[in-house]
């Protein structure tokens, strides 16, 4: 389970940094520009939440944090859906749901011990 979690984590880190990337091509710097540079630093923030969840173990705690950060996150790529029609939130989707429902089934194993 944690190697899933740990693999999809850096594939989440990896969208964001390119994501990121993408936000430097701009010749001026304006609003939706800053939107879109703290939209990739949120997905980098998601996964490395991801990875210090599962350090150690993992606490209950930490893990229901990284839970709750998952699923909204799966839930912004689904609200993105409608006004990008692209491969890239498709692919955030498949990633997100998949990290929250492995940190769903840890959870449900930390609560059976």
């Amino acid at each position: 389970m944690k190697f899933i979690i740990k693999i999809v984590s850096f594939a989440i880190i990896l969208i964001g940094l390119i994501h990121t990337y993408f936000a430097f091509f701009c010749h001026y710097m304006d609003i939706d520009n800053l939107w879109f540079l703290g939209a990739g630093f949120a997905i980098i923030f998601a996964g490395l939440l991801n990875l210090v969840a599962i350090d150690r173990g993992g606490s209950k705690f930490t893990i229901t944090i990284a839970l709750i950060a998952n699923a909204l996150m799966c839930g912004m790529f689904y609200y993105a859906i409608p006004i990008l029609h692209s491969l890239q939130v498709y692919i955030g989707i498949s990633l997100f749901f998949i990290i929250t429902v492995t940190f769903l089934i840890q959870i449900i194993k930390l609560r059976k011990v």
